[in-house]
């Protein structure tokens, strides 16, 4: 029974990888910003996440992308401040931060894309 128990559990993962979803890595370079956006997008072949990245490329740079680096050129400057800011302050900066992460989510989303975070660029 052991045996049988394993080797339906060994099929079914190879079933369900065979029909898994494709997906691919993709960024976008902010030179002004000094930032570079990470996405990943999944689709049924990379024909489809091609496409989907396109559309989602479009998307972020008209909706979101000067939002994502004014709120990051915000975050930046008060580190870099030296001076921690009021709790006040903190809540008001998490609730914007969030709502745009549930505008980029939610506009990605129907594509098949997701944004992964950022990193800074010299």
């Amino acid at each position: 029974m052991k045996v049988f128990t394993t080797f339906v559990a060994v099929a079914l993962l190879v079933a369900g990888s065979a029909s898994a979803a494709e997906r691919a890595q993709f960024y976008i370079p902010d030179k002004p910003a000094k930032l570079v956006y990470l996405f990943t997008c999944e689709g049924e072949s990379q024909e489809a996440i091609a496409e989907n990245w396109e559309k989602a490329k479009a998307v972020f740079a008209s909706d979101h992308q000067e939002e994502a680096a004014r709120l990051e050129a915000k975050t930046t400057a008060q580190r870099e401040s030296g001076h921690a800011p009021s709790q006040e302050a903190i809540d008001a900066h998490n609730v914007e931060f969030n709502a745009h992460k549930a505008a980029v989510e939610a506009d990605l989303a129907p594509l098949g894309c997701k944004m992964n975070g950022l990193v800074h660029v010299p």
